[in-house]
Order: C-alpha cells, then structure tokens, then sequence
C-alpha cells in the first residue's frame, strides 16, 4: 500500500472504510505485541513443571505495567497531540511532538527504571511476592529493567507511525519483533537452558530490533521527520503531552496496584503457601489470555484515536460521531464473542500454559468468573480513548480510573472478607460491569453533543 504525503485523506475517505484500514492493522499490531508477553509465559511453563515459575512471571507484571504505563502516557499523549496539529495543518508542531517523544521516553525510562533495579527484592515482597515464586521474578526483570528504553521506542513511537496515517509500517513494527520473540524464545531459554533468564533476554533482543526500524523510520520520515534539533524538551508541549496521557498512565499504574493487591489477597486469604503461589499463577495465566481476548477491542481503539484527533481538529463532527458509534458497537460486540468462547473452552485454554492441573483447574475456574464482565469492557475503553483523543484529559482521567480505582479495589478489599478467596475472582466481573453502563450512559450525553456541534458547523463539501 502506498503511503499518502500527508495526512488529509483521514478527513475526506469514508468512515468505516478508514477504520477498517486502520483497525485490522492496529488488531494484529496489538495482538502480536501481547505475544511478547504470552509467549514468554508459553515456554516458561513448558520448561518448568513447578507452578512456581509461572507465579514468578506473574509478580513481574506490576513492574512490566508500570513501565508500559510510562510508554503509553508519552506515547498516546503525542499521537493524540500529533493527530490535532495534522488536522489543523500545524506540520512543524507535529515534529516537535516527535523529537520531544523521543527525549521524554528516554528521561522516564531511565529513571523508572533505576528505581527498579535498586529497590527490586523490597518491591517483589511489596507486590505479594511467595518466597517460591520471587528468585523467578528476579531472574527475569533484571535483564527487561535494562532493555525496556526498546519496547517503548517500538511501541510508544508506534503509536506516532499510526497517528500520520501509516498503519501498516506501525503493524510491520510490532510484527517483526513478536517474530524475532517466537524465534529466540526457544533458543535461549531451551537450547542455551537460561529458562526464565532466556525469556528475558530474547525479548530484550527482539524489541531492540523493532525500535530500530521505528529509528530508521522517522529519520527518513515522510510526513513525521525526526530532527536533531526537536530531540529536546519543550516547556510547553510537554505539559500537554503529560496532560493528555495522564488518563492511560494512571489507568496502567491502578492495574499495576490492582495485580499488587490481587497477589497480596491470595497470600492473605489463601490456606496454604502452596495456594497462594497456584493462585498467583493462576492469575498470571488469566490475565494472559483476557489480554488476548480483548486485542482485538484495542487494536480499534488504537485506530480511532488518530481518526478522532484528526476530524475533531478539522471540525468535522459528523465523521467523529460516525467512527465513535461504529468503533463502540463494533468493541461491545468483539468483547461479548471472545467471552462466550474463552468460557466455553477455559480448560484447554489454561492448560496451553502449564502441566500442573491444580494450576489449570484454578486458572480455568478464574478464566470463566471473570468472562462474565469481559463483553462490558469494550464500551470504557473507547470511552477514555475518545476523551483523549479530544484533548479532554480530566474526563478521560475519571472514567479511566473508575473501574480500577473507585471500584475494583473496593470490591478486592470486600468481597474476600464475605467469600474468602473466591471473592477475589469475583471483583472483576462485578466492577467491569458497572463501569460498562456508566460508560455507556457517558456516551449517549456526548454523542448528542456532537450532534449538536454538526448542526452548528456544517459538513465542508466532499466529505461523509
């Protein structure tokens, strides 16, 4: 597909006709960027029988979240930023939202993750990490603590390939290094035997080389063009760039607190260690596969955002309404499939990551509860998406944070007391739930405000 010199056909192609170029990208994009973690897990638990190893994979995910959640508040903050200025034609802005990207991702990493490395055995035991499942944990993150600067070159500057309009380059990037993954994941953790040390080091290695296209990507740059000279911080675009990703960053950092005290729950309410550390694992393999099932939701989401920032700086809102109805409807729809089949088929699903059936029967068990509020999902994130997308980054904050913040942890905090460790599984459904109507009824106010802003802004002539 040949890739336009600017962005303006975003602003004149049909709705659904953009959306599906953008989101069937933007699916396998996701879908394979989940891989890395997936697969990691895959061979983890084909390498060790312990269930041990894959609780160990699961207490590394508070770090990984908050990590990603540092990439995705940059990353999203500047494609948003990006999408306005294209739409409003602002070309030298749009740059220095790119070089600025990049000098942001490389202040905050660092410093994340110094802090990691420093504080990493007193962080494992805060995050409700079993004494089993910790010396796993450690083995892995002090190799991705070091090679994180490369997943969110890839990814989090992925998201600027997407905002210009080139979708498929974005997809390719991913792509690549889930390919380069799956290929080295079994050379390093089985033919050199580094198990979990091995997982680490292929990842580190295949995001090294997808940050280097993104790299080479925006240095011959046709429409985005990294110059030395953007390659700095801009007092005023970078509060902008914070405020507008703020809503993801905090929403990934309650994820991360949400894992911390799912972890500790367990540890709590559980009868023996052994359990603790079954339920743990059990949690990371759930965790695995709704992450799966919901790529397809994300990766619409992710094709929305430089859709609605474009039209909604162009003012055409029309456009904006009819690519917000169809990407809510299509997401709801999504979710509610790939609940119904990962319940049906729960057993075999978890059993793809383990050979210990108590670790199976407990994640199966986990996998179908919280299938229950899956297809309610779909509905808040393009919600929070949209508001960021538009720039209002305090609503995108509050409805961000609802599920995780003012209901989950509540119910995490509650339902145990009542029901004993089955009340952890049930929090989720329940919250996600909730949420998911609220959302819905946020969307019906704004979409007849934009109707009212089509009736007051007239549709330029030959555009949908």
């Amino acid at each position: 597909m040949s890739i336009p010199s600017d962005a303006t056909f975003m602003g004149t192609e049909p709705v659904h006709k953009l959306l599906v170029r953008f989101a069937l990208p933007a699916m396998a994009t996701t879908f394979v960027n989940c891989l890395y973690n997936v697969v990691d897990r895959l061979y983890i638990g084909r390498y060790y029988d312990a269930a041990d190893p894959i609780a160990g994979m699961g207490l590394t995910m508070p770090f990984m979240v908050i990590l990603t959640a540092c990439g995705m508040m940059v990353g999203q903050g500047s494609s948003a930023m990006v999408s306005l200025f294209l739409g409003e034609r602002k070309y030298k802005e749009a740059n220095q939202i790119l070089g600025q990207s990049l000098a942001m991702f490389l202040l905050f990493i660092f410093t994340f993750q110094m802090i990691g490395l420093a504080f990493l055995d007193e962080l494992l035991v805060l995050f409700g990490g079993t004494e089993a499942a910790i010396p796993y944990a450690r083995a892995y993150l002090e190799i991705i603590l070091w090679g994180n600067i490369f997943q969110h070159i890839s990814f989090g500057m992925g998201n600027l390939i997407r905002a210009e309009g080139n979708s498929i380059t974005a997809m390719g990037v991913i792509v690549l290094g889930c390919v380069s993954n799956i290929i080295l994941d079994p050379i390093f953790i089985f033919w050199l035997d580094m198990g979990v040390k091995g997982a680490a080091a292929a990842t580190v290695l295949s995001m090294a080389i997808s940050s280097t296209w993104v790299l080479v990507h925006f240095i011959n740059g046709r429409i985005l063009t990294l110059k030395l000279k953007y390659i700095r911080l801009h007092n005023r675009l970078f509060w902008r760039v914070l405020a507008i990703g703020m809503a993801p960053f905090l929403m990934q950092c309650l994820g991360s607190l949400v894992m911390v005290i799912y972890n500790r729950g367990f540890q709590k309410f559980a009868e023996t260690p052994a359990q603790a550390t079954v339920s743990i694992g059990a949690f990371s393999i759930l965790s695995a596969i709704i992450m799966l099932m919901l790529m397809p939701c994300f990766g619409i989401n992710m094709a929305l955002q430089p859709i609605i920032g474009y039209n909604t700086g162009a003012k055409l809102y029309k456009r904006v309404l009819h690519a917000l109805r169809l990407s809510i409807w299509t997401a709801t729809a999504i979710c509610f499939a790939m609940a119904a089949v990962s319940f049906v088929f729960a057993q075999p699903f978890s059993a793809l990551f383990c050979k210990d059936e108590t670790l199976i029967e407990t994640a199966a068990y986990g996998l179908k509860v919280a299938c229950l509020g899956v297809g309610f999902i779909g509905v808040g994130i393009i919600t929070g998406t949209y508001f960021q997308s538009i720039g209002r980054a305090t609503v995108s904050i509050i409805l961000g944070s609802l599920r995780q913040g003012l209901v989950l942890i509540p119910a995490l905090l509650a339902f145990p007391a009542i029901w004993g460790i089955k009340g952890i599984w049930w929090a989720a459904p329940c919250s996600d739930i909730f949420a998911g109507i609220l959302c819905a009824a946020v969307m019906w106010f704004e979409f007849n405000q934009l109707k009212r802003r089509m009736r007051e802004t007239p549709l330029p002539e030959g555009t949908e």
